[in-house]
C-alpha cells in the first residue's frame, strides 16, 4: 500500500490551522484565579451591584403611580455591566463580586423580567458587538425607544424586555472608577456608591427612586431656567462673588467641613473603642453580668451612632452648599423633593418611614456628603409632614435610631443648632457644563466625559444603570 507523505503532512497542517482559527474564534474571558484584589475596590463593585439589586425593582414598582403630571420616561427592569477593557485586578474583582465578564452580564433584575444575575447577553434586538460598551448604547437607544424587544442570551434563550415608564427622573449610581462622584440634574441624579454601603431596604430603595424623580419634578423648572440662562446669570453670580467676598465663604465652609470630619472621625475611633471594651467585658463575665455588659455596649454604640448623625446633619448642610452649576439650583430643591416622595410613598402602600430609617442609616455611619441625608432644615420639613400625616412620634424614634414604637425617645439627635445655608439669590456658582448645544450626560456604564459638539469620550467601561432621557 502506497502512502502518499505529502498529502498527509497538508492533512495535519491543515488541521492545525483549522483548530487555531477555532481557537481564535472562542474568545477567552476573565475567571477568579483567586488573585489578590484590593479590599477597597472590591468593597465598592459590590457596594454598587447591591445598589443596581435595590433599586431596579423600585424603579419597576415606581411605575404603578401612572401620576398624569409628571414628565414621563422609559426605564429598564434589569441593569448589567462589563469588564471590557478593564485591567486584570478590576476584572477580578467584578468577576468575583458579580459574576461580571467581558460579555454584557446581568447584575441586577426583577423577577418579572425573565433575566437572572450572571445572565450573559449576546444580542440586543439582534445586534451584537465584541465591544460590550457599543452593546450598551444601542441598548440605551432600546430603552429610549420604548418598544418591546428580545434579548438573546449567551445559551440562546431569548428574553423579551419591555421598558416601564415611570416619572422623569433617571437614578444613576456613580461608576466604581469614581466612588465619591454626584450629579443632580431635572434629567437624573447620579447618586455616589456609599449610599449602598449599608443594606437597603426594599421600602428604603423606592423612598431613593421617588426622591430621585420627585427633585426632577419640582426642580426641573428652575433648574431649566439656570442652565438655559446661564451666561446672563453667570455674570451676575461673578459679580455678587467679587462684592461680597464669596471666597472668604468658601473657605469658612471648607474649614467647617474638615472639623467636622475630625469629629467623626474620633467618634468613630471612641465607637470602636468602647465596642472592643464591652465584648472583652463580656466575654469574660458570667452570663448574668455577660447580658448586662451586652446592654452597656448596645447603649454605648447607640450613643455614638447619634452622636455622629448630629455632626453628619451639620455637614449635609454645608455639602449642600458646596455644590456647583446645575446640582447646587436642583439642591435648592431637596425639601420640595423630601415632601413630593413621601406623598407617593403613601400612595404605592409603602412605608413612609423609610425616608426617615435611611437618614439615620447613612448619617449614623458619617455618610452625609449625599442629597439622602437631612439637615436642620430638611428635618423640620420632614417632621412637619409626619407630625401632619399621624406618624410623629414614630419618626422622632426613628430619627434617633431608636425603636419606631418606643414609648420614649432621645431627640438629641434630632434637633442640632442651625447651619446657615445659602439661598438661590445669595451664592454664587460654576456654570454648567455643557456639550455642544446639548446637556452633560454621565452614564455608570461608560463615564462620559464633555467634549466638543457631537462627540463623546468613553472612560473606564464599567456598568450600565441607563440615564439618558429627556
Amino acid at each position: 500500500m502506497h502512502i502518499n507523505h505529502k498529502n498527509v503532512v497538508l492533512g495535519l497542517v491543515g488541521a492545525i490551522a483549522a483548530l487555531l482559527l477555532a481557537g481564535c474564534g472562542s474568545p477567552v474571558y476573565t475567571v477568579d484565579d483567586g488573585s489578590k484584589v484590593d479590599e477597597k475596590l472590591y468593597k465598592t463593585v459590590s457596594a454598587y451591584g447591591a445598589g443596581e439589586q435595590v433599586i431596579r425593582p423600585a424603579i419597576v414598582r415606581s411605575a404603578a403611580l401612572k401620576d398624569p403630571d409628571c414628565s414621563k420616561q422609559w426605564e429598564l427592569p434589569f441593569a448589567v455591566a462589563t469588564s471590557y477593557d478593564l485591567d486584570k485586578e478590576k476584572r477580578i474583582a467584578w468577576v468575583r463580586a458579580w459574576q461580571v465578564d467581558e460579555r454584557l452580564s446581568v447584575i441586577a433584575a426583577t423577577k418579572e423580567s425573565g433575566l437572572a444575575v450572571g445572565d450573559k447577553i449576546d444580542r440586543l434586538d439582534g445586534y451584537h458587538r465584541d465591544n460590550t460598551v457599543k452593546m450598551m448604547e444601542r441598548l440605551i437607544e432600546l430603552r429610549e425607544d420604548g418598544d418591546p424587544f428580545p434579548v438573546t442570551l449567551s445559551t440562546g434563550k431569548v428574553v423579551q424586555i419591555t421598558p416601564v415608564e415611570v416619572c422623569r427622573g433617571h437614578v444613576q449610581i456613580t461608576s466604581p472608577e469614581s466612588p465619591d462622584a454626584q450629579d443632580y440634574h431635572w434629567r437624573y441624579s447620579t447618586h455616589p456608591v456609599s449610599v449602598f454601603e449599608q443594606p437597603l431596604t426594599a421600602d428604603e430603595g423606592l423612598w431613593l427612586v421617588l426622591w430621585t424623580q420627585g427633585l426632577s419634578e419640582v426642580g426641573g423648572p428652575l433648574g431649566k431656567t439656570y442652565y438655559y440662562g446661564g451666561r446672563l446669570l453667570k455674570a451676575i453670580y461673578t459679580t455678587a462673588s467679587i462684592v461680597s467676598g464669596v471666597g472668604a465663604v468658601a473657605n469658612a465652609a471648607q474649614t467647617a467641613a474638615a472639623q467636622i470630619a475630625a469629629q467623626q472621625a474620633s467618634r468613630a475611633a471612641i465607637n470602636e473603642a468602647t465596642q472592643q471594651a464591652a465584648r472583652a467585658l463580656a466575654n469574660q463575665a458570667v452570663d448574668a453580668a455577660k447580658e448586662k455588659a451586652l446592654v452597656v455596649l448596645r447603649e454605648a454604640l447607640k450613643s455614638q451612632a447619634q452622636a455622629m448623625a448630629m455632626d453628619s446633619i451639620k455637614a449635609s448642610a454645608i455639602f449642600r452648599s458646596s455644590l456647583s452649576g446645575v446640582s447646587w439650583v436642583m439642591g435648592t430643591q431637596w425639601d420640595r423633593a423630601d415632601e413630593w416622595a413621601l406623598q407617593r410613598m403613601r400612595q404605592l402602600g409603602a412605608d413612609p418611614m423609610a425616608a426617615y430609617s435611611l437618614h439615620f442609616k447613612l448619617a449614623s455611619h458619617a455618610n452625609a456628603l449625599n442629597g439622602l441625608v437631612f439637615d436642620e432644615e430638611r428635618l423640620k420639613g420632614v417632621q412637619a409632614f409626619a407630625d401632619k400625616d399621624g406618624f410623629g412620634e414614630k419618626a422622632k424614634n426613628v430619627l434617633a435610631g431608636n425603636d419606631p414604637n418606643a414609648t420614649e425617645v432621645n431627640v438629641s439627635a434630632v434637633t442640632v443648632a442651625s447651619v446657615e445655608s445659602k439661598t438661590l439669590e445669595d451664592v454664587p456658582s460654576a456654570p454648567p457644563v455643557t456639550v455642544g448645544s446639548q446637556d452633560t450626560t454621565v452614564s455608570p456604564a461608560t463615564v462620559l466625559v464633555a467634549t466638543p459638539p457631537d462627540t463623546v469620550t468613553a472612560v473606564a467601561p464599567v456598568a450600565l444603570a441607563p440615564v439618558i432621557g429627556q
